[in-house]
């Protein structure tokens, strides 16, 4: 029975944390189609896992002192059984975002009731069965049960790392759901022995009735430890979603860019909870200092780095500050008595982190700001961070560096001194020297931000001075050294959108994604820039095609640039899924495409393929005709139906650096064709640092039986304001792209040496990605 009993535990909490861990991207990559493909949409996600889960721990801490172990164990089994009469889990398919409410009502609404009870009961495992685990052993033993804290963060941590690498490859979303039911059923039997064992135990005696309200509970942690807790849960909580929307504001927002901070984030837990101390602590804490140097430098310098390089850097700096203050964590761990407390103030913790994130960030910054100001948070934590390590291991707080025998009078003029300083300095030097015009950009910055970088690391060993001081080096520096002056930013839901203008040109910027610019000087004539000049892709398409259709639609605004193209008797339908885009494109002191068009042009505000399929919805009630899966391909319809349809459709939507995945899956594609007309072009905007869209071309070709074509277009330095850009063209007959061809202007047939499908059901970004 004792060899049994830590093999059953690990293995029930194994199964548990695999679940819970699977069913987070699985459920974000259901519900993100209908958002944009926003990096939101993952943090909104983890931020309800959170609550969720503190309610978990909420029900594993206060549930058995209240009912009972023999009762409350008895209430659990039978969440677990009502639980499955929920499965498989699904979206319900009839809730429509609305367009004027915030996204995060609808996403917290649909997360609630597809998936909100089962991962509330399995989300309680990781203490509960720590918990049982305790009390199944007899009373001689004195096995703590720590180390099922690691079995359940190593569960988690191949849960993230199957998930992208392997489940999505391979597996539809609906197949994913019938495996994860059948790994809850193995969870359930599993939970049954548990539980078992625990029942049956020396030190659940018979004298105590199932009734009986135990009342052997531990004392409290005090207030000084739960705030302590909540920090250092904090801190990790709030850098591991900052550090996501940062890398998949530039990269995409697919499972992947979600997957490994979480399994980083899960990793740490692994090693500082594991009975051997595998990367020795104070390492970490002696390298947290030059880490947090190197993010703002990444910040500032690095705006052309490959993607392996910035992803390496932002992952590999959030594993080490994640590694200093769960290790704190772990430190300072109080007895197992106190376990449930323990785990539901570090809960706490990352629902304080997700909620800064998620909620208060995006209403109270207009910038990413929250991700700075959780490094200023790390830098904290060397405050109190153990400058030794403890030769016993059973006194872990007195360990600590304690804050009260510091100099307080000391302390108090560094967090207010060195700072003001180094702002007024780094303030001078950046204005001071932007006005001589023959120091260049790189001395600049070597001076604005290596001076007080320098200077912090100078200040290493006293934690107080390089804490206040980091403060101007992560959240002031970066801004003065920003190339272009920001005229009016402001965050949404859909990301932070910046109208930016350097020299005669104004731009709108998000992250590093340039939507679109114009020169100040054309404000009544505006002329095509960027990725949409006469001389690339997008001329081509319009010189030899666009200029004779009657409706055109756009997916994606950006500034509107795609109007210019518009001739009079024309009409543009543009569909945007982000009102600021909309506003800020709409707005003619900052651009003027859409109030100077020649044509009739429409903003249509929603996701594409929402809207889209209303128009083939609407379109079908007319009754034109009643088979629209097949309409695209049909000859005979009524000349009014006809004059319903686009005559071309240009999908320049972009979430990030990429193309949103379900506007490009074989059943969106069959949609835009549905709503074309027979000589109809779909024409796709799939410029991208990171990922190669020419395999999804083919497979989409090959797949919907049509014939495509492809352009890429490099840099011309002589041509002012335009911009390097690739667009497919798609089309049912080849003789249709034959005048592209023909130009000789670049154009060919996609290659047909590698194709890649994505459809709704399966969609595999993994292998696009141009590493």
């Amino acid at each position: 029975m004792n060899r049994i009993r830590p093999i059953l535990f690990s293995l029930t909490l194994l199964t548990s944390s695999f679940l819970l861990f699977m069913v987070q991207p699985m459920i974000g990559r259901m519900v993100l189609p209908s958002l944009g493909g926003t990096p939101a949409v993952w943090n909104g996600c983890v931020l309800f896992f959170q609550v969720i889960l503190l309610g978990g721990y909420a029900w594993a801490h206060y549930g058995p002192p209240r009912l009972g172990t023999r009762n409350h164990l008895l209430v659990h089994l039978c969440l677990l059984a009502i639980v499955t009469f929920m499965l498989p889990m699904q979206l319900i398919s009839g809730w429509v975002i609305s367009s004027t409410d915030n996204p995060l009502y609808w996403l917290f609404g649909q997360l609630t009731l597809c998936v909100g009870l089962p991962f509330f009961v399995i989300s309680s495992s990781a203490p509960l069965l720590q918990r049982w685990y305790t009390e199944s052993g007899s009373s001689k033993e004195n096995d703590e049960p720590w180390f099922l804290y690691a079995v359940s963060n190593i569960g988690s941590l191949a849960a993230l790392m199957i998930y992208p690498l392997l489940f999505e490859r391979i597996l539809g979303l609906t197949d994913q759901g019938w495996f994860w039911t059948g790994g809850f059923l193995l969870l359930c039997v599993l939970f049954v022995g548990s539980a078992a064992l625990t029942l049956n135990s020396k030190r659940l005696t018979l004298s105590k009735s199932n009734s009986e309200v135990e009342t052997t509970a531990a004392a409290s942690l005090s207030w000084k430890q739960r705030l302590l807790y909540i920090f250092l849960a904090a801190v990790p909580s709030s850098l591991m979603l900052g550090v996501t929307t940062v890398v998949s504001t530039e990269v995409g927002s697919f499972p992947l860019m979600w997957s490994i901070p979480l399994a980083l984030y899960l990793l740490t837990f692994v090693f500082v909870f594991s009975n051997r101390q595998l990367i020795p602590h104070q390492w970490m804490v002696k390298v947290l200092p030059m880490i947090l140097i190197v993010i703002p430098i990444l910040t500032t310098s690095m705006g052309h780095a490959s993607f392996t390089v910035m992803t390496a850097v932002h992952f590999g700096a959030f594993f080490i500050m994640a590694m200093v203050c769960h290790g704190e964590l772990a430190a300072r761990r109080p007895s197992a008595s106190q376990l449930t407390e323990f785990y539901l103030m570090m809960s706490i913790g990352g629902v304080c982190g997700g909620f800064l994130n998620s909620i208060l960030a995006p209403v109270i910054f207009d910038s990413i700001f929250e991700y700075p100001l959780a490094l200023v948070g790390a830098a904290c934590v060397l405050v109190i961070a153990r400058r030794e390590a403890p030769a016993d291991t059973d006194n872990r707080v007195d360990t600590a560096y304690d804050v009260s025998s510091a100099n307080w009078t000391q302390i108090k003029t560094s967090v207010w001194f060195a700072p003001l300083v180094l702002a007024i300095f780094c303030t001078v030097a950046a204005y001071g020297i932007g006005q001589v015009d023959f120091v260049p950009p790189a001395m600049t910055k070597a001076i604005v931000f290596g001076v007080p970088a320098f200077i912090c690391l100078m200040m290493v060993e006293h934690r107080w001075k390089f804490a206040s001081s980091y403060c101007v080096v992560a959240l002031l520096v970066p801004s003065l050294l920003d190339e272009h002056h920001v005229i009016s930013q402001e965050r949404g839901f859909f990301g932070v959108n910046a109208v930016k203008q350097s020299g005669g040109c104004r731009m709108l910027v998000n992250g590093r994604t340039l939507h679109g610019s114009q020169m100040i000087e054309d404000m009544e004539n505006p002329v095509p820039l960027t990725y949409y000049h006469r001389t690339g892709p997008v001329g081509d398409l319009f010189r030899v095609y666009g200029q004779h259709q009657n409706r055109v639609a756009v997916v994606g605004l950006g500034v509107g640039t795609i109007a210019a193209y518009s001739q009079p008797g024309q009409q543009f339908d543009f569909y945007e899924i982000d009102p600021v885009v909309c506003k800020i494109a709409s707005d003619e002191k900052y651009f003027s495409f859409l109030s100077t068009a020649k044509g009739d042009v429409n903003l249509i505000l929603g996701d594409a393929r929402i809207e889209l399929n209303n128009v083939r919805s609407r379109l079908a009630k007319t009754q034109y005709d009643s088979n629209f899966r097949n309409v695209a391909f049909t000859s005979a319809k009524p000349k009014n139906a006809v004059d319903m349809l686009y005559g071309m459709i240009v999908l320049d939507a972009f979430g990030s650096d990429a193309v949103p995945l379900h506007l490009l899956t074989r059943e969106a594609v069959a949609l835009y064709f549905d709503l074309l007309n027979e000589d109809g072009l779909l024409a796709v905007h799939v410029s991208s640092k990171f990922i190669d869209f020419e395999p999804v071309g083919s497979g989409l070709a090959d797949a919907l039986g049509l014939s495509a074509i492809i352009k890429r277009d490099a840099n011309h330095p002589i041509i002012e304001g335009k911009m390097a850009s690739k667009y497919m063209i798609f089309a049912r007959n080849r003789s249709q792209l034959a005048p592209f061809v023909a130009q000789n202007t670049g154009w060919r047939p996609l290659s047909d040496e590698r194709s890649l499908l994505w459809t709704d059901e399966h969609g595999n970004v993994l292998d696009a990605v141009m590493w």
